[in-house]
């Protein structure tokens, strides 16, 4: 990835996380403060969750990149102590919080999990009361707030999590074995789409595309069902970037798929026409990348009702929305683009089935999954 991704991602995760930006970040304000900074700095903001986001903004707001650059050391070296595989991961969102503020007067060698540990304390310490207000059962319930997260990215469904969590309540001597537990197998197919015939998605050698006949007409109907009017100059772009991948990439994109591309963003458009020429041509990989643009987007367009939040070790509601939209799966092409062969082969025929049948189950897994692959302390949720 280069700089302009984690520019790019910082863009999306302020959305996502839904951060009010001052005026001086309105508009393309944002962009031109983050291309002050070095890529090095960047991939590090881009990593921060909603609260060390919002507070590197706070801080960075009008200044250089050499008055803050210590700052975001320090800054990168406690995220790591309190995020989702971090020891401290079990640190509520107050105490993190906290910790932020006490940021300035730590120097960077002397931060340990000791020492960041004992500060977050005196936040709890001020909200309890004292020692005695703050017990064992609530130390417990913070840390499976953590494990939460940490389960649902190894591929454990809510009810075998919650499960998990009722024999450790029993006995909190079992919260380690959490932590060190077997990943499930990801991307393998959705409960929903299980009754199909059995396809290449399904094998974990085999990297070819699923066209059978009846998959090929319900992505027909998609595509008939996503055209928009766009203005004539984002047209303009779509047509010159369209023609330098069609030259590219020849036989490899088909007339139905060249529609969708049409209706893509120009600058994920660009995105694909990077990734497409970093791929000989002819390579079975070409294939993979064109098919995950057209499907992605595909299953971007359907609109579903859809409850957004940020998780962290101490899960909170307050900022939940609600909306109607799709999920934007344009934001996990430069994940895809490290998959090898055989696991982009599955997640591709994985969406196609979906598309076949697309239920907001089917659709949440592929998401869950896929944003496991991130390491952002986030998650989709489905209202029905």
């Amino acid at each position: 990835m280069d700089k302009s991704d984690y520019v790019y991602m910082i863009l999306d995760n302020v959305l996502v996380y839904n951060i009010n930006l001052p005026p001086e970040y309105q508009g393309d304000g944002l962009n031109t403060h983050l291309n002050k900074f070095d890529e090095k700095n960047v991939k590090i903001v881009a990593g921060f969750n909603k609260s060390f986001l919002e507070h590197f903004l706070t801080v960075s707001k009008g200044k250089p990149q050499q008055d803050v650059a210590e700052l975001l050391q320090k800054m990168e070296k406690i995220s790591y102590m309190v995020g989702p595989i971090g020891n401290l991961s079990y640190l509520g969102s107050d105490q993190v919080d906290h910790l932020l503020t006490k940021i300035g007067s730590f120097k960077l060698n002397e931060i340990n999990e000791e020492k960041i540990s004992i500060v977050a304390d005196d936040q709890l310490r001020e909200q309890f009361g004292g020692a005695g207000g703050y017990n064992a059962s609530q130390a417990l319930e913070n840390q499976l707030a953590s494990a939460a997260f940490y389960l649902m990215n190894m591929g454990y469904s809510r009810e075998e999590i919650q499960e998990k969590f009722n024999e450790v309540r029993r006995d909190p001597a079992k919260l380690e074995a959490l932590f060190n537990i077997q990943q499930r197998e990801i991307y393998n197919l959705p409960s929903e789409i299980q009754h199909s015939p059995p396809s290449s998605a399904q094998s974990h050698q085999e990297t070819s595309i699923d066209q059978s006949q009846e998959l090929d007409e319900s992505i027909a109907q998609h595509i008939q069902a996503i055209h928009q009017d766009i203005t004539e100059d984002k047209a303009q772009k779509v047509s010159v970037i369209l023609e330098e991948i069609k030259a590219y990439v020849k036989e490899d994109l088909s007339e139905l798929q060249e529609k969708v591309f049409r209706q893509m963003h120009p600058d994920r458009l660009n995105r694909a026409l990077k990734m497409l020429k970093t791929t000989k041509r002819k390579s079975k990989r070409m294939s993979l990348y064109v098919e995950w643009f057209t499907d992605s987007l595909l299953l971007s367009k359907i609109e579903l009702k859809v409850e957004h939040w940020q998780v962290s070790s101490s899960a909170d509601h307050s900022s939940a929305g609600v909306y109607t939209a799709g999920i934007d799966f344009s934001r996990y092409d430069n994940i895809i683009r490290d998959f090898s062969d055989n696991k982009l082969a599955k997640v591709v025929n994985i969406s196609r089935r979906i598309l076949q049948n697309p239920t907001k189950k089917a659709i949440q897994k592929l998401g869950q999954d896929l944003i496991s692959e991130t390491g952002f302390d986030e998650h989709l949720y489905f209202t029905d």
